[in-house]
């Protein structure tokens, strides 16, 4: 990952994946009741459902990452210590443990489908919380040595993971309250969709693409790199840190991160209101999300116009359906 294409492919995964649980939640929030997601294949004896192709996505893409990191060529090819004896490619293999907690959220994904009958409600959603915590705290423990900007791209990464994997895990603990998991369901695929554009925004900065580097450190750590370490490149890199060019970048950067949030912000609003005119016009909208409704059922609605639709999302009265 210590690279331009290394900071962008994890960046597309959770972009697409953060684009998929917007547009999947929206829908199975907004439709008619009555569909339960579930397919046949070959020839319809075999029930299949959406949940398990996403596992099987997942395992894939997380298996590219893995091979990537690990016997990609400078990779440690699967080596946990050179040929001193010491532990070698420690940021290769912080890589590959994420990569791998992933897979198991695919794995436990493909589970809570094929095992419906066992496992409890919420059981891939666990392990996606567990998943990204792991990355959270990777990615906290992992800037050692770095520069002052170096760090600061990874702790405002942490500030995008670590909520999501909050709002993962309470996902469980309201499987049986529609609207309560609905929320926290956008609020995760909203923090999904920052960390993927701040993957790419990580990878223009660390790594950019025409040469004009942010960091003036850069050219220190690389020196650090191609020679053995000495004291005078530690004094290099503290100077580094303090160039006004270096300072001016890392208050940008704090701010370019807001700019990230209120994008995802925009871009999950849109996609929702998208989903939302998609199903209104196959008809397939839930009644109740209609400005018509009270009309369309001639006085006798659920819910009438001075009702807001959220009206009972905190209420203690009958829960809703389980999902």
């Amino acid at each position: 990952m210590g690279s331009y294409g290394g900071h962008v492919l994890p960046g597309t995964f959770f972009l697409l994946f953060g684009f998929w649980y917007v547009i999947k939640y929206a829908r199975r929030f907004l439709r008619k009741r009555g569909s339960n997601g579930v397919f046949y294949c070959c020839k319809g004896r075999i029930p299949f459902s959406g949940i398990v192709i996403e596992g099987i996505i997942k395992v894939f893409m997380v298996s590219i990452g893995i091979l990537v990191e690990l016997f990609y060529p400078g990779a440690p090819m699967g080596k946990l210590h050179g040929e001193d004896g010491e532990y070698t490619h420690p940021m290769n293999w912080q890589h590959a443990t994420m990569y791998f907690f992933f897979g198991l959220s695919g794995v436990a994904d493909i589970v809570s489908y094929t095992a419906r009958h066992v496992v409890p409600a919420g059981f891939d959603r666990i392990f996606g919380a567990f998943a990204l915590f792991v990355e959270g705290y990777l990615f906290f423990f992992h800037l050692h040595g770095r520069s002052n900007i170096d760090t600061r791209v990874h702790v405002l990464l942490v500030l995008a993971v670590w909520p999501c994997a909050l709002f993962a895990f309470l996902q469980c603990l309201v499987m049986n309250k529609r609207k309560i998991l609905h929320i926290f369901e956008m609020l995760t695929a909203t923090l999904l969709i920052a960390q993927g554009l701040w993957f790419w925004q990580a990878a223009y900065i660390l790594y950019p693409p025409n040469g004009s580097a942010w960091d003036p450190c850069m050219e220190v750590e690389k020196h650090e790199h191609t020679s053995h370490f000495q004291h005078n490149d530690s004094d290099a890199m503290q100077d580094c840190n303090s160039l006004s060019n270096a300072e001016l970048n890392l208050m940008f950067i704090t701010m370019f991160w807001s700019w990230h949030i209120a994008g995802s912000i925009a871009i999950v609003s849109a996609v929702y209101f998208l989903t939302y005119q998609y199903l209104k016009c196959k008809g397939t909208l839930d009644p109740s999300f209609s400005v018509h409704y009270e009309h369309m059922s001639g006085g006798n609605a659920k819910f009438n116009s001075t009702t807001p639709l959220n009206g009972r999302l905190l209420s203690d009265g009958e829960e809703e359906d389980e999902i």
